[in-house]
């Protein structure tokens, strides 16, 4: 009877086998793999021949000068081949943890592409000897268990035992592209997005709410597009797919270079903040202390304009 909590891999090869028989399958030769190795062409053949006897399958076909592979041993070494890849790029990423400057910081896509990389050229200036990792993410990540120093998110969470700050809270405005603005009136009222497609965030509710604030019921809101990415929609928005209720934080840089206007006169403050959070353990690191105060401060020189 099959044991379920067997150990998987127990019966795999030796990997010292696989990595001769890589470079022989590769260069058609022991003799060039046994160089590239820096073993003996004996060498590589006895760990080659445990391998096809470890498998019970023939993967050379040896020939007066030159080996080539049977088909088994060609479907082998595409295997073969991608694994080592796979464990050479696992082990080169490795040394990421290992120096001084590096850090990680997970993110909302979003939150990346509208606040994050507008200001990376000025993080690398105030700290050169930083090496932030950005990882993006839309989900809630378990800082007891992840290798994440530093985590924005969007929204109060269960932060119990972590420590966490806001980084603001944003408003959101409605706003469109300048030539689906030429197409409204002059002085736009609420009832005017109703004769245009209007762009949602799924995750939020801003147009109901936005809409109430208005005296209106928000009950007509059933045209237009839904996009699970804000930062997605603002680019809808940009390329004149419709009105959106943007992020006027997140929608900066676009607003600044004119491919978005804001539209009307009033804004309204969003319901969730973005939030600064890190395990205490992180903010021993004077790195993820000098990144973590980045942040925060950069937070705060938006909120003061």
């Amino acid at each position: 009877m099959k044991n379920p909590h067997a150990n998987p891999y127990r019966n795999l090869p030796p990997m010292a086998a696989m990595a001769g028989f890589e470079a022989a399958a590769r260069l058609s030769s022991f003799s060039l793999a046994a160089q590239e190795l820096n073993m003996t062409q004996s060498a590589v053949s006895h760990q080659v021949r445990a391998l096809e006897e470890h498998l019970g399958q023939p993967l050379f076909m040896r020939l007066n000068r030159r080996v080539e592979l049977t088909d088994a041993g060609r479907d082998f070494h595409g295997t073969v081949a991608a694994s080592l890849e796979t464990l050479r790029l696992g082990v080169r990423r490795l040394g990421f943890y290992t120096k001084p400057g590096s850090v990680v910081l997970a993110m909302p896509p979003s939150f990346a592409s509208g606040w994050y990389m507008p200001r990376l050229a000025q993080l690398q200036a105030d700290h050169p000897d930083m090496e932030p990792w950005l990882v993006t993410t839309v989900e809630e990540i378990d800082l007891t268990e992840s290798e994440v120093d530093i985590m924005v998110t969007h929204g109060r969470g269960n932060w119990d035992g972590m420590v966490s700050v806001t980084l603001f809270t944003d408003t959101v405005w409605p706003m469109c592209s300048p030539s689906l603005r030429d197409r409204m009136p002059a002085a736009p009222d609420a009832r005017t997005f109703l004769d245009f497609p209007m762009l949602h965030d799924e995750t939020e509710d801003d147009w109901q709410r936005w809409f109430l604030a208005e005296g209106m019921d928000g009950g007509e809101l059933v045209n237009g597009l839904n996009f699970s990415d804000s930062g997605v929609m603002l680019d809808a928005a940009a390329r004149g797919f419709g009105v959106c209720l943007g992020s006027v934080n997140l929608a900066s840089e676009r607003l600044a270079r004119g491919e978005l206007v804001l539209v009307g006169d009033r804004g309204m403050a969003s319901t969730k903040p973005f939030m600064l959070v890190a395990h205490p353990r992180n903010l021993r690191h004077p790195v993820v202390i000098g990144l973590w105060d980045w942040l925060v401060a950069e937070a705060d020189r938006d909120m003061s304009k």
